[in-house]
C-alpha cells in the first residue's frame, strides 16, 4: 500500500513509471484498480473510491495506491479516525466520542486502544519530522497522556509539511496519514 498526496497526479505518475516500489525501489506500472471502497466521512457523508494498482517492474509485488483522506482496511476516513484521535487527546471517552461521531462504541474503542499501544512510536514519527521540517516548532510540554502527547506531535509535524512545501493536502488528517504512511492505528511492519 502507498499513500499518495493526490490520486490523480500518481496516476499519471504511474502511467510514466515516475513512482518508485516501497519494498525494492524499482519503477511501478499500472496494474488495473482495486475494487471500490465505500467509507464513512464526517457529517454522516459516504466517499466511494477506486484506487488504482502498481506492480514493480522488478519483484513484481502489487501495491494499491491509496489517496491520503482514506486508511487501509478502514470503512471511515481519515478525517472521521483523526476526529476521534482528537477527542481522546482532549480526555473524552470512548462513549462520548462515539455518540458525537455517530460511530459504533466498540469501534471506536478499538481505535482508541491501537492508538494507544502505538502512541509512542506516532509520537517519534510526529517529533522526528518536526526537527527535520522545522525545529522551533517542535512541542515541548510535557503531556500526562502518551496518546495526546503524539497527537502533539503529529499535528505539529503537518503543520510544519504544509508551511514548509505549500503544498499537498489541505486538511491535516490526510497530512498526518502521509507523515505515518496510513499506519495511524497499526504498528509499523517487523523486519
Amino acid at each position: 500500500m502507498i499513500e499518495v498526496a493526490d490520486a490523480v497526479a500518481a496516476r499519471r505518475a504511474l502511467a510514466r513509471r515516475i513512482l518508485r516500489c516501497p519494498d525494492c525501489g524499482a519503477a511501478l506500472k499500472p496494474w488495473g484498480r482495486a475494487r471500490p471502497r465505500t467509507v464513512r466521512d464526517l457529517g454522516g457523508g459516504l466517499v466511494t473510491a477506486r484506487p488504482d494498482r502498481a506492480r514493480c517492474t522488478a519483484c513484481r509485488r502489487t501495491h494499491v495506491v491509496l489517496d491520503a483522506g482514506l486508511l487501509p482496511r478502514r470503512a471511515y476516513t481519515v478525517a472521521f479516525l483523526g476526529q476521534a484521535l482528537a477527542g481522546a487527546a482532549r480526555g473524552h471517552g470512548h462513549r462520548q466520542i462515539a455518540a458525537e461521531l455517530g460511530a459504533p462504541e466498540g469501534t471506536v474503542r478499538g481505535w482508541l486502544r491501537r492508538a494507544r499501544r502505538t502512541a509512542e512510536e506516532l509520537r517519534w514519527i510526529g517529533v522526528q519530522a518536526v526537527v527535520v521540517l522545522d525545529p522551533d516548532a517542535l512541542p515541548t510540554a510535557d503531556r500526562g497522556d502518551p496518546l495526546a502527547h503524539a497527537i502533539e506531535a503529529l499535528v505539529a509535524a503537518a503543520v510544519a509539511a504544509r508551511r514548509r512545501f505549500g503544498h499537498g493536502p489541505r486538511e491535516i488528517w490526510p497530512r498526518i496519514a502521509l507523515l505515518t504512511r496510513g499506519r495511524l492505528l497499526a504498528p509499523s511492519p517487523t523486519g
